[in-house]
């Protein structure tokens, strides 16, 4: 459970804001009986109830109302709320709850499956003939024994949700399931135990325990998709507060102490070694190293850190030992702000409103209605025998109306269209990411990892003093083989790519000058020289002023330009040169930036670099908006920012740091070669670093979007037209009546017809 302060808004008393995880919603009909019960509470200003994160979230008078009010007014409504304690304790277990549902569904699934296969064998002994030898009335008997656990069991949680929504006096999709498969398994065990009470029809007795099982397993299937869906929701959050190590080194009366992460307070002073996370928000009181911050601020430059310096937890201390005095822990540090921000994206997202749930409050009674009027027409109308004519057109009307049809509308569709694109390289998470994709109309790209790759590389070298391009990069590489900068590794990449030896057999002497650079000996002849590798100050401690400023005057310039970090060569008190060094745009990023306008979509580029490096790259790409300078909570804001003015935001990035902006994005698409967190908080992941994917998933997106709206078209369509039938409109004028079994075949050709449309996604081509 987690809160905050809000600013006072239209002179208001102050608030603040909880979110509440919520327990036992399944469809959207639950999230409107929490919403309303929520707000219902005196002292309760907003409630917004996001069912695939399964919590609430509300605005309070914290004078006027507490949690305890708002827990009773959701367990008065059928449903509960979870204690928290610990934020990350709490995440944790909410994790692995939904993880716990998620295997139980499979399980159930896996039960229905094995009991379900026999029953619909049993029941069509027309086309397996060893059946007809167990004897009818044998063989209907085992196929009621198997199907009540099937009931009970596997469709157990749809019963509970009915008498849920009964008791509220409203209906649901659980009310749909509960009341068809009810029915034809009450039906069917009559038949089956007093096979009298229809023989006086002289019309053969039908069973239909085969319908119960089979829409059961299912709908089953369904709630697993959505099931897995929710755990994965979680996912984000929590592997992001897992960056931060579980142990810290306390330095106490100047001993070394491992504690665990909660031990830590505020003023703590911890030692941090290289290769480690650096635990807690703080700043550095002794030592200097490099410090790797990508994951959280998206610049891929290491940073120097030194006396004076703040810290981020969760970043990387690269090669030095750090000493760091604690300043923010727990709830207060950035990357449990990161975390909140992730969070309160999901939460304020509404979920799609799936066309089945809103119209089952209104379809539900109205065919439980349709029912009921017809039984009582033939009980008051027709013809000897009343009651079986009576009871017959009562279950062939539920029958015909249960929802099988409209359980595998969305699964289907989405399966197939899922499967399609993980074919084409494209995941998408759920349907949700489905119903967005059609009305974005801006796609918003991060910068570093994204519309670039996100490692260094030699952009441009520029020779001083009459060397040679290849021997100013042979002396730089020879300088930084023994380090593990990014920097130093993108040189030495370069001369192994220019097909340079790097002889360190003519080396010698090296030594790192930490924030500095670095220095060898080097005998080329019989004669050792002094080479340097780094900053200008560093390079040209001998060089004489007039040297300094030219070599300035000839690199500054063109390294603004191209935005790039520059390593200094010097020999001796000779300034040699300097080798620039910078990210790089992927190969398909033109192409894709192209076709998504092509989509008639606007197109802006994000990032956290400074100015110069987003307009270079902006330029390079064809983008003509961008925003410079933004960190993490910057690029939720600018989402955020341009959602308020009207538009539908798809956002594209890979980065720990980008994945608050993902999940308030309308849309959100990772690269899943980026990190885990990112993955977890978008809506679409690119299995290839292809950036030409990204307009294809938003028309694959489009195409399984129109085939679920088709689905759910003719499968209500089906519904209408045939429960006038079922109902027997037709007997007046030809004597006909539907019998259930007609009705149940009905009723699957009409599962079958949507599937069969959801198939074609496999044969579409998806054009972006």
């Amino acid at each position: 459970m987690e809160s905050d302060s809000n600013t006072p808004r239209n002179g208001a008393k102050n608030k603040i804001r909880l979110t509440l995880p919520v327990q036992g919603m399944t469809c959207a009909s639950c999230v409107l009986r929490v919403e309303t019960a929520l707000k219902k509470v005196d002292g309760v200003d907003e409630a917004v109830v996001n069912l695939a994160t399964e919590s609430a979230t509300v605005e309070i008078e914290p004078e006027r109302v507490n949690v305890d009010l708002l827990k009773s007014a959701v367990e008065d409504a059928g449903y509960k709320i979870i204690d928290t304690a610990d934020e990350v304790d709490a995440l944790k277990a909410e994790s692995k709850a939904r993880e716990r549902e998620y295997r139980k569904l499979w399980q159930k699934f896996v039960v229905g499956v094995v009991l379900a296969v026999p029953i619909l064998i049993g029941s069509m002994p027309e086309v397996f003939p060893f059946v007809r030898g167990i004897g009818d009335r044998l063989r209907d008997v085992v196929m009621m024994l198997l199907t009540v656990p099937v009931m009970l069991y596997v469709g157990g949680q749809f019963f509970k949700g009915f008498w849920t929504a009964l008791r509220h006096k409203t209906a649901d999709m659980n009310t749909l399931v509960a009341v068809g498969t009810a029915s034809a398994f009450l039906y069917s065990a009559v038949a089956t135990l007093w096979p009298a009470v229809f023989a006086s029809s002289g019309k053969p007795v039908q069973v239909y325990f085969d319908t119960s099982a089979v829409i059961i397993v299912l709908i089953l299937l369904g709630k697993i998709l959505e099931a897995k869906a929710k755990w994965k929701s979680s996912e984000a959050v929590r592997k992001l507060l897992a960056l931060q190590p579980a142990i810290a080194h306390l330095l106490l009366n100047g001993d070394e102490v491992d504690v665990p992460l909660t031990a830590v307070q505020v003023g703590s002073i911890l030692r941090v070694r290289p290769g480690e996370r650096i635990p807690v928000d703080g700043q550095v009181i002794d030592g200097f190293s490099m410090v790797d911050e990508s994951m959280l601020t998206g610049e891929s430059i290491p940073v120097e850190r030194t006396l004076g310096t703040p810290v981020l937890g969760g970043t990387v201390c690269l090669d030095g030992v750090l000493t760091v005095k604690a300043e923010k822990i727990g709830k207060d540090s950035f990357i449990t702000r990161i975390a909140g921000l992730v969070e309160e994206a999901q939460t304020s997202k509404p979920p799609v409103q799936r066309l089945a749930d809103k119209v089952a409050s209104v379809f539900v009674p109205a065919v439980i209605v349709a029912a009921l009027v017809a039984a009582t027409a033939w009980a008051l109308l027709g013809p000897s025998p009343v009651l079986v004519h009576s009871l017959m057109a009562f279950v062939a009307v539920l029958i015909i109306a249960c929802p099988c049809a409209l359980g595998l509308a969305t699964p289907t569709a989405i399966m197939v269209g899922t499967g399609r694109g993980a074919e084409m390289g494209i995941l998408v998470r759920s349907s949700e990411a489905l119903e967005q994709a059609r009305k974005i109309t801006s796609v918003v790209f991060d910068k570093t990892g994204t519309v670039t790759v996100g490692e260094m590389r030699v952009v441009e070298t520029i020779p001083l003093n009459g060397i040679a391009e290849n021997e100013l990069i042979g002396l730089a590489a020879l300088a930084e083989a023994n380090s593990e900068h990014p920097i130093a590794r993108a040189v030495v990449d370069e001369a192994k790519h220019r097909g340079l030896t790097i002889g360190s057999n003519i080396s010698s002497g090296f030594k790192n000058f930490a924030g500095r650079g670095v220095q060898i000996n080097v005998t080329d002849s019989a004669d050792a020289a002094e080479v340097r590798v780094g900053k200008l100050e560093f390079v040209a401690e001998n060089a004489n002023g007039e040297a300094r400023r030219s070599a300035a005057e000839r690199v500054d310039g063109r390294s603004t330009e191209l935005a790039a970090t520059v390593l200094y060569v010097s020999r001796r008190d000779s300034i040699l040169g300097a080798i620039l060094v910078s990210d790089f745009v992927r190969d398909s990023a033109v192409e894709t930036i192209n076709s998504v306008r092509k989509l008639g979509l606007k197109v802006r580029l994000l990032t956290g670099d400074g100015e110069a490096a987003a307009r270079r790259i902006a330029a390079q790409v064809g983008i003509d908006k961008y925003f410079a300078n933004i960190l993490p909570d910057g690029k939720y804001k600018a989402i955020k920012e341009l959602q308020e003015t009207g538009e539908v935001v798809a956002f594209v990035g890979d980065g720990i740091n980008d994945a608050p902006a993902l999940a308030q994005a309308d849309l959100g698409i990772a690269m899943a070669t980026g990190t885990d967190i990112a993955v977890e908080a978008a809506d679409i992941t690119l299995v290839r670093n292809d950036l030409r994917l990204v307009p294809l998933s938003i028309g694959l997106s489009k195409r399984t979007l129109r085939v679920i709206k088709e689905n759910l078209f003719w499968a209500f369509f089906y519904n209408v037209i045939l429960i006038p039938l079922a109902a027997g409109a037709l007997y007046p004028l030809t004597g006909w009546q539907l019998n259930p079994m007609i009705a149940s075949v009905a009723m699957a050709l009409s599962s079958v017809s949507v599937v069969s449309n959801s198939l074609r996604l496999k044969r579409i081509k998806i054009r972006s």
